[in-house]
């Protein structure tokens, strides 16, 4: 479970974040009446970056365990290969 979601562990902690902080500004612009958008884009903006990361980490990662897969497959082949020729010698 924790190897499936440390790619994602960015990504969440920046929303949380991000969603902190807006709704901290939230608070003031309604109090205040002022608004400022321009953090604000960034700070929607900024956990999509961590997202794409994470889906291209999640993504390798998944790559890596195919072929670790195959190559024990084929290191499993081979030994049983050398097996068999080494019960034909005897």
């Amino acid at each position: 479970m924790r190897e499936k979601l440390a790619p994602w562990m960015p990504a969440l902690f920046c929303a949380v974040l991000s969603t902190i902080v807006i709704l901290e500004q939230l608070f003031v612009a309604f109090r205040n009446g002022t608004t400022q958008s321009i953090p604000t884009t960034f700070l929607c903006f900024l956990p999509m970056s961590f997202f794409f990361v994470g889906n291209f980490l999640a993504h390798l990662q998944k790559e890596n365990d195919e072929i670790k897969k195959r190559f024990d497959e084929l290191s499993s082949q081979i030994r049983c290969g050398n097996q068999t020729r080494d019960q034909l010698e005897v």
